[in-house]
């Protein structure tokens, strides 16, 4: 974790300064990396701790970066209530009602987010239930930012929640992009 720098560790200046210098890169409100450093699922979410309030999973955009991404954090941050209940705090951050099963969600770095096929799940959700005229670019970017491996996996998750809502055009979404593009 020697790459990351924490706000409550420097000065706001010398983080500032050394960002200046291109030797930082900032990754949230609150913590930098080594620029060129490659960081581990754990280390971003290392970065987000201090962020992620007490009973909510980290989701969508922002346990996708978590498990994936580069650059920068999403911003606002994503959760989904774990367990399901009424979230009425109004703190900035995207928090969604809904019941996770318990394979659904995982602990890194002692915090919770949810698993990578639910994260693609709640991703390519909106997209087929509020389609709009970038849907199709959109849905055709993230399937393609999918590794092959995550991909049998998210395959096989689809599978075993196949009664949720959008499963079978989801599946229908991945096979057709796992085509030949002569045959999409």
């Amino acid at each position: 974790m020697e790459a990351l720098f924490h706000l409550r560790d420097f000065g706001y200046e010398q983080l500032t300064e050394l960002t200046l210098d291109g030797l930082l890169i900032r990754l949230t409100e609150s913590t930098w990396v080594r620029k060129g450093a490659i960081l581990s699922p754990a280390e971003r979410m290392a970065a987000l701790h201090s962020l992620i309030p007490p009973g909510l999973a980290l989701s969508h955009d922002s346990a996708w970066w978590v498990h994936r991404g580069l650059g920068r954090a999403p911003a606002p941050l994503n959760f989904i209530t774990l367990p399901r209940r009424r979230w009425i705090a109004d703190d900035g951050f995207d928090v969604h009602e809904t019941t996770l099963a318990d394979d659904d969600w995982c602990l890194i770095d002692g915090l919770p987010i949810t698993t990578e096929e639910r994260t693609l799940y709640d991703l390519l959700f909106p997209h087929f239930r509020f389609p709009t005229a970038e849907s199709s670019r959109v849905l055709r970017g993230i399937i393609a930012e999918i590794p092959t491996g995550l991909r049998h996996r998210l395959r096989d998750y689809l599978t075993e929640v196949a009664r949720r809502p959008f499963v079978a055009q989801m599946r229908t979404a991945l096979d057709r992009e796992d085509q030949p593009p002569e045959m999409r």
